[in-house]
C-alpha cells in the first residue's frame, strides 16, 4: 500500500471513530442517564491524559520546550477551553437534544463559519462557488430543522439551537490553534488542550457534584468514546489528513455523519425521514463544494508560481 492510500485509509478510520463515538455518546445520554457534562470532562481528561503520556515518553524534549515557551502554552490552554472543551461539551449535548446523526451534520455547518471568517479578514466576497456552499448549507439546515414546513421546527428549539452551538464550536476549534498546529505539530497542542479543557470544565461545571451510576456496560462504552473515539479519531484523522492534504482530509472525513447516522439507525433504532437524509446531503455537499474551491484555488497558485518562476 503506498502513502496515499495509507493516509485516504487513516483519515476514513479517523471520521469512523468519531462517528461510532457519537453513537455511543447518545446511547449513554438516552438510554443509561448519562450527563452531558460528565462524559465531557470524562473524554477530555482521559483522552488528555493519554495523549500527555505519549508525549512524555515519545517526545518529551519537545514537550518540555513547549512547556517553557509561555505564549504558546497560553495560547494552548485558550485552544483548550474555547476550542476542544466547547467543542465537545456542545456536540454531546446536542446529541442528547437530538440524535447522533444529526448532532453530527448540524456540526458541519463549521465549513461555513469558517468560510465567512476568512472572508471578513481577508476583506473579500465569497466567490461563485463558495455561494453555491453557503445556500446549499442553509438549504439542508431548514431541511433538516423544519423538513421543509415554513411554520414549526421538526428538532427541538434546544436541539437546534445546540446544534448551531456546535458548529460554532467546531470553527473555534478549526481557527484557533492554526499557529499552534504549524509550528508544534498536531498531537502535543491537541493533548495539552484536552488536558487543561478537561481540568477547566471540571472545576467550571463542578462536575464533583453530579452523581453518576456506573455499571460495566456505561463504563465500557465510555473507554470506547475516550480511546476510540477521541485519542485514535485524532491520531488517525490528523496523520491522514497530513498524507492526502487537508481539501482531501475534509472530504473524506464526511464518513463521520454517515457512520453515526447508520450506526444510530441500526444499533439505537433511530428513525430518519427522507427530508433528513436530503437535507443531511445539502449539508456535507458544502464539505466538498469548498474542498473543491480549495484545490482549484492551491492548483492556480501553483501555476501563478510557476509563471513568475520562468
Amino acid at each position: 500500500m503506498n502513502q496515499y492510500m495509507k493516509g485516504v485509509l487513516c483519515t476514513i478510520i479517523g471520521g469512523a471513530c468519531w462517528g461510532i463515538s457519537g453513537t455511543c455518546g447518545e446511547y449513554l445520554c438516552t438510554y443509561r442517564g448519562m450527563d452531558t457534562r460528565v462524559l465531557t470532562d470524562m473524554r477530555l481528561l482521559g483522552a488528555g491524559i493519554i495523549l500527555c503520556i505519549f508525549l512524555a515518553c515519545r517526545e518529551r524534549k519537545k514537550l518540555q520546550e513547549f512547556l517553557h515557551t509561555p505564549k504558546a502554552l497560553i495560547h494552548c490552554i485558550i485552544f483548550g477551553v474555547c476550542g476542544l472543551m466547547f467543542t465537545q461539551f456542545a456536540y454531546l449535548t446536542a446529541i442528547s437534544k437530538t440524535n447522533a446523526g444529526t448532532a453530527t451534520v448540524l456540526q458541519y455547518l463549521s465549513a461555513i463559519i469558517v468560510l465567512l471568517v476568512v472572508c471578513v479578514k481577508n476583506r473579500k466576497l465569497p466567490v461563485l462557488r463558495e455561494n453555491i456552499a453557503i445556500i446549499s448549507c442553509l438549504l439542508g439546515t431548514f431541511l433538516v430543522a423544519t423538513h421543509g414546513s415554513f411554520t414549526s421546527l421538526y428538532i427541538s428549539k434546544e436541539g437546534l439551537l445546540w446544534g448551531m452551538l456546535a458548529a460554532l464550536a467546531a470553527a473555534l476549534y478549526i481557527l484557533i490553534p492554526q499557529k499552534l498546529l504549524s509550528e508544534w505539530g498536531s498531537i502535543l497542542p491537541v493533548g495539552i488542550g484536552m488536558l487543561s479543557g478537561g481540568i477547566a470544565f471540571f472545576f467550571l461545571m463542578r462536575v464533583w457534584k453530579i452523581s453518576v451510576q456506573f455499571d460495566l456496560i456505561t463504563a465500557l462504552i465510555t473507554v470506547v468514546i475516550v480511546l476510540v473515539g477521541t485519542v485514535l479519531a485524532f491520531t488517525m484523522f490528523l496523520k491522514g489528513t497530513n498524507m492526502v492534504g487537508p481539501a482531501r482530509g475534509n472530504m473524506l472525513g464526511c464518513v463521520e455523519p454517515l457512520v453515526a447516522t447508520i450506526c444510530s439507525a441500526v444499533f439505537l433504532k433511530t428513525v430518519f425521514k427522507a427530508m433528513d437524509l436530503i437535507g443531511f446531503a445539502f449539508i456535507i455537499a458544502t464539505v466538498f463544494i469548498l474542498a473543491k474551491a480549495e484545490k482549484t484555488k492551491a492548483r492556480s497558485e501553483e501555476h501563478t508560481s510557476e509563471l513568475q518562476s520562468h
